[in-house]
């Protein structure tokens, strides 16, 4: 998920690089060596890694190197347009439900569990990408259980105004993520209803994207 701060054709351009940059550094391999102590070189930020195995963990290790790699392309040859991006990239293993991520300045993520209990925020664990080269990313990692939903948002949804110029806000979003959902589909659903309807016929100023993922088993 990226969230750009410019505006016109520009920033739709800049998406597309941004997307590119991520797929292509991902698939690189960036360490060499026993899994063991680059793991431990490179550790999640305040914790340990909680992935049993470590060839799963170097895989996420290495794959969420493509956030470094693209922070330092964009600054260094796009400096003198002063973009960036918010962005969360996350690397999942659905055997296991272990989530390697880096957020970089976007909106937090919830992991709201099937009763509606929001049980984590995944803040930023890192600075917008693409400001200054050379900046730090720190790896975290978390747990999905069955029925988890992992939900995503740009300020878009939040930031959103009614008619007499009312911000939809984080808590109003809250609100209606606090209820229990059948599936992922159903609480995107939940929310972009409430959202629309709050907006009615207020124009939009920003965009509004919703991602959502459900552990079933």
């Amino acid at each position: 998920m990226v969230h750009f701060h410019w505006s016109c054709v520009g920033a739709a351009l800049f998406m597309a690089l941004f997307r590119s940059l991520i797929r292509i550094f991902s698939g690189e391999i960036q360490f060499r060596g026993t899994a063991a102590p680059i793991l431990q070189a490179h550790k999640p930020k305040n914790s340990d890694w909680i992935g049993e195995s470590n060839a799963t963990n170097l895989a996420h290790q290495n794959a969420l190197q493509a956030v470094r790699l693209t922070n330092n392309y964009v600054a260094e040859k796009y400096w003198q347009m002063s973009m960036f991006a918010t962005l969360f990239f996350g690397v999942l293993d659905p055997k296991t439900g272990i989530l390697s991520y880096i957020n970089g300045g976007h909106e937090p993520l919830f992991i709201v569990n099937q009763d509606g209990i929001i049980k984590q925020l995944l803040n930023s664990t890192g600075p917008a990408v693409g400001m200054m080269p050379n900046m730090q990313f720190g790896i975290q990692q978390v747990h999905l259980e069955r029925g988890d939903i992992l939900i995503g948002y740009t300020d878009g949804v939040t930031e959103a105004k009614s008619p007499d110029g009312k911000l939809f806000t984080d808590n109003k979003l809250k609100e209606i993520v606090e209820k229990s959902a059948n599936s992922a589909s159903e609480l995107m659903e939940r929310i972009k209803d409430n959202l629309f309807n709050y907006m009615d016929d207020a124009p939009q100023f920003d965009d509004i994207t919703i991602l959502a993922v459900r552990r079933n088993y």
